[in-house]
């Protein structure tokens, strides 16, 4: 009965681990994206948004209880 409960639990330690490494991941991909778009001149705010958005989710990943 103990595999089935934490099999249970197994897809909540996945939901953590998505939430703490994927966001981080594509916030600083959308950034340094429209870092360097910017340098040429082309100032994309929804970029820059949309990747501090990204990063801010990682705490999200915190919120979903471990047990």
């Amino acid at each position: 009965m103990t595999t089935r409960r934490s099999s249970g639990r197994a897809w909540l330690r996945a939901v953590r681990v998505a939430l703490t490494v994927v966001p981080p991941l594509v916030g600083i991909v959308l950034i340094a994206q429209a870092v360097v778009a910017s340098i040429g001149g082309d100032i994309r705010h929804w970029e820059f948004a949309l990747g501090a958005l990204c990063l801010c989710l990682t705490f999200a990943g915190r919120l979903v209880p471990e047990e």
